[in-house]
Order: C-alpha cells, then structure tokens, then sequence
C-alpha cells in the first residue's frame, strides 16, 4: 500500500487538495503567483498554468525535514527522532525586564532576538504583529522597541510574502520567526533563492499544535457580541496571575460607530465556547499532515512548558530547544549572568511537554495515511509511514473524528455567521462534540462543561 500517491506536480495536489497553508513561499519565488483568501479564511496559493514550485512548498517538497536539518546541524552530534538534531534543551524564563510579564509564555523568543539585534548578528526581525490591512500580519522590526512589542503568539492565518519582498536585496540580515511549516518554507526557499539565503541569517521556531483560520478570532469576538468586521484585535493569551499558566484568557478589541477602538475585559479561555485544542475547531486540513512539532529546521524552537512542576506558575515557562551555537551560548551566558533562569532537560522532558500534539501528530498521521493510501487519495510526502504505530481502534476514532471536527466547524460556522446566531454554531457542532468526550471517556465532564459555556454566553449576552 503506498503511503502517498505519486504526482507529477506535487504543490498542485496541495493546493487542489486543500493542503496550502497560505505561507507565502511560493508566491514570493514566483511573482507570478498570487495568494487569495479561501473560503475558509486561509491565505492560499493561486497557481498559474505553468506553477512549477514543489521545491519551495513546505507541504509539496520532497526535501523532508530530517534532510534540511542535517544539512545545517549535523555537526551538533545530537539526533532525537522527537526533536531532530539539538545542542541544548532546557526549561526557563526571562528574568530581565518586563520580557516575561509581556510575552505569551517565558520570553525567551523575544530576549534572544534582541541580544542577537544588540550584537550586530541581525538587523531586524521579521515576525507576526497587529497590521493594518488585516489584523495580524507579518512585519518588519529594525529597532528594540519594535521587536518588544510585537511580541506575543497570535493564532490567526498570516502570509510573509510581502515582508520578505520588502527586505530581499537590501544588504541587511534578518531572522525569521514563524511556525515549523513557515520555517521549512524559509529553507527550502533559501536552497532556491539566492536572496533569500543572504537575507536570512536565522530562523526561530514557536512549537505548534495547529494553525487557526479567521474563524477562530472571529467566534472568540462573536460570543461576546462583536461581528467579524468590527475586530480591532484580538489578544488571544492574557495572564491571569491567580491561576496557573494554562489557564490564560482572551480579550477583544474592537471599533465601535465611531471608529474608536474599545477593549472588552478579558473572558478566561475556559468561559469561552471552542477553545479547547484538543477539538481542533477551525483548525486547517495542512495541520492535519504535518509532523514537525519542535521546529526541527529552527535554529532556536520555543514552546509552552505543560509540565506539572512549572504551569502553577502564571507568568509562563518556556521549553526551548537550541541548534545554533551562538544562540545556545547567548542562552548560557544569559543564564550565567541571572538575566534567565533556565534548567537544563532531557528530550523526554520536552516531549513530555508536548504530548498529546506529539500523539495526535506522529501516530495520528500514522492513521489518517493509512486511510487516505486506502481510499486512494493524494496526501503530501511525510516521513511518517502509513499505519507504522500500532493504534487501537477508539484511538483512531478519535484522530479521524478530529480531522471532521475541524472540516466541520470552518462552514457550520459560516451558517452561524449568516444567521448571525452564535447559538446555531453550538448546537451545529454540539454533536460531534459530545462523541469526541465520549470517544475519550469523559461524556459527562463534556456535557457539564458545554452547558457551563453556553451559560456563559447567555449571561454574557444578556448583559
């Protein structure tokens, strides 16, 4: 049984597959390609006749990402199949300044691109911030108090096109902050262009369960009574400093008849229908065939530290894992000089961080390859192999049941929008919900916790 089917041109079968995800690659390699927004609220890649582009698209190349990393860290001498190759993994978080306090998580991302910009190692950052045609996009920084302040994980689709076009040819050094696929775009585009290889002189990866389409910020806004066109922003992880570090909370902004931007109070995530990672609501179909949770292309990857001994504490913990060795002495000489508190930990301990993304990501896409072979569809090249776990039954309910909750909620959502119900998105979604809970043993916690939220928006919208 072929784990994936062969095509003559594989970003073809991305696109017409629903496999983009909206990164930009392409379009920046040939600027005949335009990127148009899907019916989903996607960025996606619109080919012309000739599209010949496989060698830069995250999901249509065949350079895996085992292959790119080994090109560019294999000295290191450190190989977990987990992770890829690594110099240092720890556990830790700013203890300089407010660089915690402002960032979504420990703040090492923002800590490390700035001592890089104070060295003269990079003459700016190109990374996601609130923008002005949508509202979040990727940005250029080329001074400290830029790069501090567009800080923070914001979970809505971005395309870094334009922002690498603006900086391609002018002699400066950049890195690039992004989410593992957007980091393998960004190599696979430098082994192809010559611009690209010059301008970028590190990536930094942001560990990632899964994208979100618009959706997802729109139905965060929805049930708290601001429609999708009135959105000024969205801050999707405020701290809550009486409660541990998952339990964060989202607050709106947005514009009202006048044109004056106002913030609602922020609304604990676990107030809020459709938040909860595991369902997987407005998650894009690519997310669904993507292997890579440590950002094993990255010269630095940083993600949330789920781990017991740390996530009582609100302020946020990072796992960080490094592959550079510059960054990973900037890292330990922070350290050193008690501007970070960070510990060292083994492969395990990150991954422990991650579990679950790890299970749904690794034997999960074991399943759905293993399916997709059977029904004779298309998939992108993985370095999974179909049906290479052995997974029980329920277990593959449950990854197969994930992937139709996510294609599920982009256009029962859109019926809700017309409707302009948020109520008919609830109860569209209420069923495949609840088999999710009962799928995972946990039907009864499900329920309580779906009428808890619905009595949330009730009380809310009758404010």
């Amino acid at each position: 049984m072929p784990d994936s089917l062969v095509s003559a041109s594989n970003i073809r079968e991305v696109v017409t597959g629903g496999y983009c995800i909206g990164c930009g690659g392409c379009a920046v390699q040939d600027n005949t390609i335009s990127l148009m927004q899907s019916p989903i609220g996607m960025p996606q890649a619109e080919l012309t006749n000739n599209s010949q582009l496989d060698s830069v698209c995250p999901f249509g190349s065949d350079v895996s990402e085992n292959e790119i990393s080994k090109s560019l860290y294999a000295d290191n001498g450190c190989f977990d199949e987990r992770v890829g190759f690594y110099l240092g993994n720890y556990v830790g978080f700013v203890t300089e300044s407010t660089y915690r306090e402002s960032a979504s998580s420990g703040g090492i991302v923002s800590w490390v691109l700035v001592e890089l910009f104070r060295r003269g190692e990079i003459d700016g950052v190109i990374h996601v911030a609130e923008g002005q045609n949508d509202i979040f996009e990727y940005q250029v920084s080329e001074t400290i108090g830029e790069i501090t302040r567009k800080s923070k994980s914001r979970y809505y689709p971005v395309h870094y096109e334009n922002a690498l076009n603006k900086v391609l040819g002018n002699g400066k050094k950049y890195a690039f902050v992004g989410v593992p696929c957007y980091v393998k775009s960004i190599r696979l585009l430098a082994r192809n262009n010559k611009s690209v290889n010059e301008s970028i002189k590190y990536c930094i990866a942001i560990f990632c369960g899964h994208l979100k389409t618009k959706g997802f910020a729109e139905m965060i806004a929805m049930q708290q009574g601001v429609p999708a066109n009135a959105i000024a922003s969205v801050d999707f992880r405020v701290k809550n400093l009486k409660q541990p570090a998952n339990r964060y909370s989202s607050q709106v902004f947005f514009k009202d008849s006048c044109g004056e931007i106002k913030s609602l109070p922020p609304v604990p995530t676990q107030d809020l229908y459709g938040l909860d990672w595991g369902l997987g609501y407005f998650k894009p179909k690519a997310c669904d065939w993507c292997d890579d949770i440590a950002g094993e292309t990255a010269d630095l990857a940083c993600g949330d530290a789920w781990l017991p001994e740390v996530v009582e504490d609100p302020l946020g913990t990072n796992v960080v894992i490094t592959r550079n060795k510059l960054i990973d002495d900037i890292l330990r000489k922070g350290r050193s000089e008690k501007l970070l508190s960070l510990t060292d930990v083994s492969v395990e301990k990150i991954y422990e961080s991650q579990a679950g993304n790890y299970r749904h990501r690794r034997e999960g896409l074991a399943v759905r390859l293993e399916d997709a072979a059977r029904r004779g569809i298309w998939t992108p090249p993985k370095r999974i192999k179909a049906a290479s776990y052995m997974v029980g039954n329920s277990r593959r309910r449950i990854y197969m049941l994930r992937a139709l909750i996510a294609e599920r909620s982009h256009f029962a959502f859109i019926k809700a929008k017309n409707k302009n119900s948020f109520l008919y998105f609830m109860f569209l979604m209420l069923p495949l919900e609840l088999y999710y809970y009962f799928l995972n043993g946990r039907l009864f916690r499900g329920s309580a916790k779906f009428l808890y939220q619905l009595y949330r928006y009730l009380t809310r919208r009758n404010r």
